[in-house]
Formats: C-alpha cells, sequence, structure tokens
C-alpha cells in the first residue's frame, strides 16, 4: 500500500490503517488525477485487469492512455463526473487466472482542502451475488418454461392480490376471456371488468380464504370465446417459514371429463329406472300371466266335470276371454321389447295407410263396431319417421279408444286429425268415452297403471305408447275429463 503528500491528511498513518483493514478496494485521486492513496486490495485488482502498476503520485488517466487510450476516455468521464458531484455505481467484470470476477464500483467526490477536490472510487467484490443472481434467473428461467409447458393456467399471487407470476395458457384464455392483457404487480380482482361484480366477489373471497390457510377446489363455467369451458380450480396456499405469504392458483378444463360424468349421471339414472320397472315388470307380469291360465284351468277343470252341455258353452266362452287377455298382454311385450331394443329407423311415412291399418288390425275386437271413425289427414311433403314403432302408437291409442268407449251413450266417435308438415307432425285422437279424472292425467303413463279397473288391459298401453314417442323424438300429452272422452296430443319431428 503506498500513499503521498502528508499535506492532503491530518493523520496518515490512521487512514492508511483503515483503508488497509477495509474489505473494500479504495482508490483516491486528486481533481488531476494524481494517485493520493490505495489499498494493496486496490492495486492488485488493477494490475491483473490492466496489467498497469500503481504507484504514488502516478497520473491514474494517463498510465491508462499509454496501453488503453479508449478505456483512459471511459475512466476519465467517470472521475470528471464524480467531480461534478454525482454519486454513482457501476458494475464492471475482471478475468483472473480463467475465472471470472465481478465488482461494484462507487464513485464520490470530496474536499481534500479549501482549494482541491478529491475522488474517491470503492469497488467491491460482488462476484457471488452474481452468482446467485445468475441461478435465480436461471431458476426463474426453468421454472417459466415449465409453467408454460402445462396446459392448465397457473397463476401466483402475493397477500396484495398482486399478480407475482403466471403462464402462457392464463394469460391467453384471460384476454379471450375479458379482452384483459395481463400485467406482473397488478392487482388480479382490479383486472376483472368492472361490470362483473359478483365475479370480483366470488374471487376476493377464495383468495382471502386461501391467504388464511385453507386450501380450495372449485367448478366454474366460462365462457372463452365460442366454447362454454367448465374449469376446475384449485387454490394452494405459499407459506414461507410457517406465514402464508401468497396463492398459487391451478386452473384445468373439464369441460369433457364433466361431459363423461354427465353421461355417467344420465346412464346410471336410466339405468336405476330400467331396473326399478323391470322388478315392477317382473311382479306385475308373473301375476297378469298367471291369472288367465290360472282361469283357463280352473274353468276346464269345470268343463270335464259339467254334464250340461250350455254350461260347458259358457265355460268355453270364458276360457276364450282369458286367452283373449292373455294374448293382449303378451302383444303389449313384445311391442315393449320391440320398442326398447330396437334401433330407430326412419323411411317415408304415409299416415293413412298407417291409421287404416291399425283400424283393420282392431275392427274385430269387442264393440270395435260401435267405434265412429273420423278422419282429417293434411300432408305437406316427405315426412320421415319410424313406421313401426307409429303402428305400435297408433294400436294403442286406437284400442284404448274403442276398450275405453262410454256405453251408456248412443254414439261412440273417434276424431282422428293428423297435420304433417316439413319439418314436423302433430296427431290428435279425440274420443267420447268414459274418460280419465284430472288425477290420474300424468299416471296412466306408468308402467302397469289402470285408471279403470272395470276394463280389461294389461297397463301397459300407454306406457309403450309414451316410450315410443319418446324414441322417435316426440312429445304426448293427454287433457281428459271424466264422463266426456280423452284428447291425446302427439307431436313429431320429421326425421330425414
Amino acid at each position: 500500500m503506498f500513499t503521498n503528500k502528508q499535506d492532503h491528511f491530518i493523520d496518515q498513518e490512521k487512514f492508511v490503517s483503515i483503508i488497509e483493514k477495509s474489505q473494500a478496494s479504495i482508490l483516491l485521486l486528486s481533481d488531476h488525477y494524481e494517485v493520493i492513496s490505495a489499498n494493496n486490495q486496490f492495486i492488485d485488482i488493477f494490475e491483473a485487469k490492466y496489467g498497469l502498476h500503481l504507484s504514488p503520485e502516478i497520473n491514474f488517466i494517463k498510465s491508462l492512455e499509454q496501453r488503453y487510450p479508449q478505456i483512459a476516455q471511459q475512466w476519465e468521464k467517470k472521475l470528471d463526473k464524480a467531480l461534478m458531484g454525482h454519486q454513482f455505481v457501476e458494475e464492471d467484470a475482471i478475468d483472473i487466472k480463467g475465472q471470472t470476477y465481478y465488482w461494484e464500483l462507487h464513485f464520490h467526490s470530496f474536499p481534500l482542502n479549501e482549494t482541491e477536490m478529491g475522488i474517491s472510487v470503492f469497488i467491491r467484490d460482488i462476484t457471488l451475488r452474481k452468482g446467485f443472481e445468475s441461478k435465480i434467473r436461471h431458476n426463474a428461467a426453468n421454472m417459466r418454461s415449465i409453467l408454460n409447458a402445462v396446459d392448465d393456467s397457473i397463476w401466483l399471487i402475493n397477500k396484495r392480490f398482486e399478480l407475482i407470476d403466471f403462464n402462457e395458457p392464463f394469460y391467453k384464455n384471460y384476454l379471450i376471456a375479458y379482452g384483459v392483457k395481463l400485467e406482473r404487480g397488478k392487482n388480479i380482482i382490479d383486472l376483472i371488468p368492472a361490470p362483473l361484480k359478483e365475479l370480483k366477489q366470488t374471487w376476493s373471497k377464495r383468495y382471502e380464504l386461501a391467504l388464511k390457510g385453507q386450501r380450495g377446489v372449485y367448478f366454474d363455467e366460462y365462457q372463452v370465446g365460442e366454447r362454454k369451458m367448465v374449469v376446475e380450480i384449485i387454490t394452494y396456499p405459499i407459506r414461507e417459514n410457517g406465514r402464508v405469504t401468497g396463492v398459487t392458483i391451478y386452473s384445468r378444463d373439464v369441460t369433457e371429463q364433466k361431459h363423461i360424468e354427465n353421461q355417467l349421471k344420465a346412464q346410471n339414472k336410466e339405468l336405476s329406472k330400467v331396473n326399478e320397472e323391470l322388478d315392477r315388470f317382473v311382479y306385475s307380469a308373473s301375476h297378469d300371466l298367471r291369472a288367465p291360465l290360472l282361469s283357463v284351468k280352473g274353468l276346464v277343470n269345470l268343463i270335464r266335470i259339467e254334464p250340461d252341455t250350455q254350461n260347458q258353452e259358457v265355460y268355453l266362452a270364458k276360457i276364450g276371454e282369458a286367452v283373449d287377455k292373455l294374448d293382449t298382454f303378451i302383444k303389449d311385450i313384445i311391442d315393449l321389447s320391440s320398442n326398447s331394443r330396437t334401433a330407430v329407423e326412419a323411411s317415408p311415412i304415409d299416415f293413412e295407410k298407417i291409421l287404416m291399418d291399425s283400424v283393420e288390425t282392431l275392427k274385430y275386437t269387442d264393440e270395435a263396431e260401435r267405434v265412429r271413425l273420423e278422419k282429417s289427414i293434411h300432408q305437406t311433403g316427405s315426412f320421415h319417421s319410424d313406421p313401426k314403432r307409429l303402428h305400435i302408437i297408433f294400436n294403442n291409442i286406437i284400442s284404448n279408444a274403442v276398450r275405453y268407449q262410454d256405453m251408456h251413450k248412443p254414439d261412440s266417435f273417434l276424431r282422428v286429425t293428423i297435420n304433417s308438415f316439413e319439418d314436423k307432425a302433430e296427431i290428435h285422437f279425440i274420443d267420447n268415452g268414459i274418460g280419465i279424472a284430472p288425477e290420474f292425467h300424468q299416471k296412466i303413463f306408468g308402467m302397469f297403471y289402470r285408471a279403470n279397473t272395470e276394463r280389461t288391459g294389461s297397463g301397459l298401453g300407454l306406457y309403450i305408447v309414451k316410450e315410443a314417442v319418446e324414441m322417435i323424438q316426440g312429445t304426448i300429452e293427454v287433457h281428459s275429463e271424466l264422463g266426456k272422452g280423452t284428447h291425446f296430443i302427439i307431436r313429431i319431428k320429421n326425421l330425414a
């Protein structure tokens, strides 16, 4: 270490002792750039960087000019800036024995005496700090790479709801959904558009709960462009030394998953319905199939022991009724099975033919001749649907009109009106039969339900009708009054 001109300092030895013990590298210059003092650390750095040895009273700038004129100019500008009263800090790097060191240079001016100014240059080794900064930048780059490689939206906020960071998917989705460009450091609640007050309140509560240490799981629906998304949102508190300092939020698109879940729920619901109906069907079917057979069996035994031929004829007639009932029930079971098992097959429909085929099939049933048919059919263009299911629908409703006619009325009728258009058809069945009380209107479409126990029937007919109508994308409604008649309205789509 060296110093010069004792008149610059009151206590030269004390000053020398101070700068030598300092961890910083120190250089003091006069306003003419002459070296006043420098500790050994600065001398070593200067020699390692520039290959020049500093000596007392040497002119710092001229020494540099001999070998590095451009560097000398740079140093002169810095020193002049300090002499003008500016205090500033710069960074520099130096290679020593193949290793790079980083330095922080502090420039100050100070009075040497009443007429002269001095310049101090303090150099602090920041190599370790630079290493940490490099690692932090590297880790941050790796973290950003990981965040952006994830398809899920991820963002982080601090305790003031300010965005610490976010990945590209979140940025893009937010821009599409709200037209807002996200910025780090901005309050995430303030970035939600002002009109969406409920959304602001919802998210404020979620962030507050997370900042209290509670993990949250939420499911939201958002309109992102033309797509309606269902997202699963999970909030994780960020803890440092046992304290919550922020929140990490993950948002995952579960639209397809939710769609599948809803399908499974619908299928499970349908399966439960099928199982329930199957149980009822097995119980009721076994009873309704067994009853006519037991009746036939009993009548056969009576015929065997009955000597009177006239009574035998009565018994045979009753056997015929039981067989008819059994046949009707089996036919309904076949229709039920066919409707539930076979796929819809659409083809051109001739409503006139379907109606008359059904009437022809039923004309030999008991009391069918008493019911007068009135028809009005208007069909525009081609209409496509499933003819098998339409036959089932027509057969059952017409059969009910015959079975439940009012025998006290001198004139029984069934009025069928069909209006077919390009996109749909509307079919009306109106009779003046015994009618149905209002409290039974919805129950009549249930399996094995009979609103009237005095007339024969399987209790499956209207259930099959409703199932068949729904299979061809239609609806059915009923309007009826007890003693006045019944009106069924069926609307079906053109399946072309």
